[in-house]
């Protein structure tokens, strides 16, 4: 094995550095481009604001739904880089997403060099990891948690494998605290790594014990430290599984009695709309360019995914059902090393590159055809295609809209767009428009044609009533944006 980074090959580093630059031409010039928002990276950085001015987080970003953002998601990885706020600003989680990434990649590279001692391997299946369908969706739509515990994945495998246990329970800690939905999953995880290591009675104990730990951290979670922090009688806002029942105990009752009905909703659209056909078969059939083949060949590798399946496919949102967004992240660990766990039992090494490199052309080819097209609904061409010029352009005069953004007052109270929100959110109060309960100012970007959460006709009627209601002032501002302030007596 080798322990020194500086032993890697070049290429491994010259991968590392030529996918860093892509992914932030993916994800800061996003940023930049005023291509993030307010649901989600303005919540976590209104949420990094207070932390690190050593706060109890308020998010006002979430207003009215919430006000703390752990009653939410119960992620703690905000609190503990809090102190790069102070350093790279507003692009902190991107930054941070992207390291991520990449120390996920890095973790593939020596998990699967352990297995076959070939730089090819490791090299193969860390390129393979860097341009799955999943990655380029998280990256396209702002920061998520769920994304670093993905990335800490491969190091828990990797430290398994070695049978370092200290190792293994860090990266295990890091992926608890990353969402509280992913303390469920890695329950799932450590049952697939237990049939896995079927074998081997040590390994069967820790993994056992990990996946006590990890089910008593996600109902103490669950049941004791969210509700608390939540508004009085506010229930768990992220059970959206009505075709399942109206509860956790409902659901589990549903898929025991009726599993061929539970089963079929896997793969059926089933809300009324016959628009949402076709994109759990399009998730099915990325799953399966991307190397899902290798699930079937071990199992142990779908056991792992059965969580995430379940909390896709159930879901009453389509939104979750398709490739879009964040929603796919735990793919791509998992369905990397299945691959080479099963080429790994492949005793001619011609035939294990041979089929190596399929995979990776297939995925590859997926990756870019899903790109261009996709059946998965508001999908933005323009945030993903890196490729594109549209990607880099806007029709409006972005640094002076940047420009202007720093002249507003960090003690302002704001309304803000939702495209605005991320850039603005280093304050204590600051709204995503139409909220505006005590804001003296109101801050939109009118070029933009992304009205949310209105439709661009009430969008537009809104700022008329404003205008009109003679409580608000237009400011001096770009032509791009409208900024109104409050009247004073």
């Amino acid at each position: 094995m080798r322990k020194l980074w500086s032993d890697h090959p070049r290429s491994f580093w010259v991968l590392l550095l030529g996918f860093g630059i892509l992914y932030a031409l993916i994800s800061v010039v996003n940023h930049y481009n005023f291509r993030t928002f307010a649901f989600d990276l303005g919540i976590f950085n209104n949420s990094l604001y207070d932390y690190a001015h050593f706060q109890w987080d308020t998010c006002t970003v979430m207003e009215p739904g919430f006000n703390n953002v752990l009653s939410d998601h119960f992620n703690l990885i905000p609190i503990l880089i809090s102190p790069l706020y102070w350093l790279t600003g507003s692009y902190t989680f991107l930054l941070l997403q992207i390291l991520g990434v990449l120390l996920g990649a890095a973790g593939m590279y020596q998990l699967v060099y352990h297995h076959f001692k070939k730089e090819w391997a490791g090299l193969l299946a860390m390129v393979h990891f860097m341009t799955m369908w999943g990655i380029f969706s998280a990256l396209a739509y702002d920061y998520h948690d769920n994304v670093m515990a993905a990335m800490f994945m491969p190091w828990f495998f990797l430290a398994v494998l070695q049978n370092r246990i200290r190792n293994a329970a860090f990266w295990f800690g890091l992926i608890l605290i990353s969402k509280e939905n992913m303390a469920f999953w890695m329950i799932f995880v450590c049952a697939g790594m237990i049939l896995l290591y079927r074998n081997d009675r040590i390994r069967i104990k820790q993994l056992s014990l990990f996946s006590a730990i990890a089910l008593s951290y996600f109902l103490l979670v669950m049941l004791v430290i969210m509700p608390a922090l939540a508004d009085p009688g506010k229930p768990y806002q992220h059970f959206d599984y009505q075709a399942l029942g109206n509860s956790f105990g409902d659901a589990i009752k549903h898929l025991v009695t009726k599993p061929v009905k539970s089963i079929s909703l896997l793969f059926i659209n089933h809300l009324p709309d016959s628009l949402y056909n076709g994109i759990k078969m399009e998730l099915w059939l990325a799953v399966l360019l991307s190397g899902g083949l290798a699930l079937v060949f071990r199992p142990a590798f779908l056991i792992m995914l059965i969580p995430i399946f379940a909390q896709k496919l159930f879901s009453d949102h389509y939104e979750y059902w398709g490739i879009n967004n964040h929603y796919s992240i735990e793919f791509v660990p998992v369905i990397t090393y299945a691959i080479y766990w099963f080429i790994q039992g492949i005793q001619n090494q011609r035939v294990q590159k041979y089929l190596a490199v399929i995979f990776l052309v297939i995925s590859v080819g997926a990756s870019f055809s899903f790109l261009d097209h996709r059946v998965s609904k508001h999908y933005k061409r323009a945030n993903h295609r890196f490729y594109q010029r549209t990607h880099y352009q806007r029709h409006f005069d972005v640094q002076e809209v940047h420009d202007y953004l720093k002249t507003i007052s960090p003690n302002a109270k704001i309304s803000a767009q939702n495209m605005l929100v991320p850039h603005l959110a280093f304050r204590e109060t600051i709204y995503t428009f139409p909220v505006i309960k005590d804001s003296k100012m109101i801050v939109l970007l009118t070029a933009d044609s992304d009205t949310y959460p209105f439709a661009k006709v009430d969008f537009d009627r809104r700022i008329t009533e404003l205008l009109e209601s003679g409580s608000w002032k237009k400011l001096d501002s770009p032509a791009s944006m409208l900024v109104l302030t409050l009247k004073t007596d």
